[in-house]
């Protein structure tokens, strides 16, 4: 679940989750909402709340102070605040280890009327609830030119893929836990350095902000299974990333073993889990 909240006439980034709106003297901006309220996520699915402007460390301390998150199954859980952005302040939450199948969560901000700022208070309170799903982790060891799905603790399918070329470490599949952020039957991909230009790839899975997909790529087919050629992605048959992309939601884990190149904060918003638990405690503004 991702919600925004955003002032000025930039507005915020579109996600998923729930809008609350912000507001200044003469000027306001309002959330979008892609997830409707009520949705099902994965079990790796963080909370995500941003603003469309940098908050001083105040505000933050004061939003996070209004925030809560009630779950059906016990959880233990925590909010962090990752690093500002040129968009502004974002706040995370997700729980220690992956939320507990079938879980129904619950998040709340006592948000209305709090001053963040420079003449900045919010409008709304925050109010949104989703639903976490079946549990479906994708293992995918580079070394071993697969991926395996594993659906509520049973492997369900196993697909021959072809990952990023280890000797160039501009192409390498970034190594951590990354989790499905979007999926398109078919996307436009560009990499000007490396010779293509808005080439068409399809059944594609964005696992991540730095190009990462799971998609398929007829074009590799040759490799699939044995060795390790490709950009970056994921590469998969045309049947086999098709039956993927239909059982991937937002939220869905992928974890990446393997490789010479973790997954950091370089490579985009949702590297959540490749946070150790303490750290990622650390980052609370209450801390």
């Amino acid at each position: 679940m991702v919600g925004h909240l955003s002032a000025g006439p930039a507005g915020p980034a579109p996600g998923t989750g729930g809008a609350v709106q912000h507001r200044r003297p003469g000027r306001h901006g309002r959330g979008h909402d892609e997830h409707r309220d009520g949705g099902e996520v994965g079990v790796g699915a963080p909370v995500v709340l941003r603003f469309g402007e940098t908050l001083p460390d105040e505000a933050k301390a004061a939003v996070e102070r209004q925030l809560s998150v009630t779950a059906s199954r016990t959880v233990e859980g925590a909010w962090a605040w990752l690093p500002d952005t040129a968009e502004g302040s974002r706040v995370h939450y997700r729980p220690r280890s992956y939320w507990p199948a079938h879980t129904r969560v619950h998040v709340r901000g006592a948000l209305r009327g709090l001053d963040l700022g420079g003449g900045t208070y919010v409008t709304d309170d925050l109010d949104r609830t989703f639903t976490v799903g079946r549990s479906q982790v994708v293992k995918a060891d580079t070394r071993s030119h697969a991926i395996v799905v594993v659906r509520d603790g049973a492997e369900v399918a196993r697909y021959d893929a072809s990952y990023g070329l280890e000797s160039d470490p501009r192409r390498v599949t970034r190594s951590g836990v990354h989790v499905v952020m979007a999926k398109s039957e078919k996307v436009l991909m560009s990499n000007p350095d490396y010779g293509y230009v808005d080439e068409p790839q399809f059944w594609a899975v964005r696992i991540s902000n730095n190009g990462e997909f799971i998609h398929a790529n007829p074009a590799s087919s040759w490799a699939q299974g044995n060795r390790n050629v490709s950009h970056g992605c994921i590469n998969l048959s045309t049947r086999d990333a098709k039956e993927f992309f239909a059982s991937a939601v937002f939220g869905d884990p992928v974890e990446v073993t393997g490789s010479s190149q973790p997954l950091t904060a370089a490579d985009g918003d949702l590297y959540d889990w490749s946070i150790p638990w303490d750290e990622w405690r650390s980052l609370s503004a209450l801390s």
